[in-house]
């Protein structure tokens, strides 16, 4: 199958399981397909899972804009560089935007769509998330520096430990020298169109679970309309005790609520 657009990027991807249906994971903002592979592992007796990098995340390629229009582009070019046809797509946070972009655009090429906190509205992260990305640019990188010396010095900026400790997994040393992998400079320029509201011409009529975390405010009550009106056979479920990262905080509850959703639908 011929990519179906030229400015789509080759996306770096791990896959686990070798039989059964495919599920296409979607990473979050600062995140990579790696963050996924205890699930993966879960359930790779009934998938195929392939976990792509988006661009400027990961081992993708680096690009100078990333919007939605264009992240959903490279999962279709994905899929047709792989031979996939039709996939059960989930994606968290920003990989859940874009998820509900290529069901919105591409509805033939989707299942079934699994939104894990996050909801088709506007937010308004921008100061927290540039926040992130200053405190991470202002260490001087590339110069010589052990692990935990960056890490020392970006708990001096970042207070909360679990977000300081996924920035980490982005850090990487190359001949010698500590860098950081992901697109600072285009993820900073990207952030408002990252943070804004999916403003499709279309719907997806196929079977969608909005999954969100109880203790985050990503999926409120009030974004269940505009939820339900681009994805009108959607469901809303939120998972007790844990916040908008769900897989990591409730890894067993997350992977039985995805997988009965599957059941539900006859597709596991």
């Amino acid at each position: 199958m011929t990519p179906t657009y030229l400015e789509a990027i080759p996306l770096n991807y791990r896959k686990y399981g070798d039989t059964g249906p495919d599920l296409i994971v979607l990473h979050g903002l600062f995140g990579s397909g790696k963050n996924w592979r205890s699930f993966a592992r879960s359930i790779v007796n009934d998938f195929q899972i392939w976990m792509p990098d988006a661009r400027n995340h990961g081992e993708s390629p680096h690009a100078e804009t990333m919007s939605y229009k264009e992240m959903a582009e490279d999962v279709v070019c994905f899929l047709d560089n792989n031979g996939l046809e039709r996939i059960m797509l989930l994606g968290h946070s920003m990989g859940g935007k874009t998820a509900m972009q290529v069901a919105l655009r591409f509805p033939e090429r989707v299942s079934c769509l699994i939104v894990v906190d996050i909801a088709p509205v506007q937010y308004e992260h921008f100061q927290k998330n540039l926040k992130l990305i200053r405190a991470m640019q202002e260490l001087g990188l590339p110069k010589i520096m052990t692990r935990a010396e960056v890490e020392k010095k970006l708990a001096d900026k970042i207070d909360e430990k679990h977000i300081l400790s996924f920035l980490m997994t982005n850090l990487i040393c190359k001949e010698g020298q500590s860098q950081w992998r992901i697109g600072l400079e285009q993820i900073a320029s990207g952030l408002p169109e990252l943070l804004n509201y999916l403003n499709p011409e279309n719907t997806f009529s196929g079977p969608t679970l909005f999954l969100g975390g109880a203790n985050s405010d990503y999926i409120k009550t009030e974004y269940h309309k505009q939820i339900r009106i681009l994805f009108p056979e959607s469901s809303v479920k939120m998972l007790k005790n844990c916040g908008h990262w769900l897989h990591v905080e409730q890894p067993e509850s997350f992977q039985k609520t995805v997988s009965a959703f599957l059941q539900q639908n006859g597709l596991l």
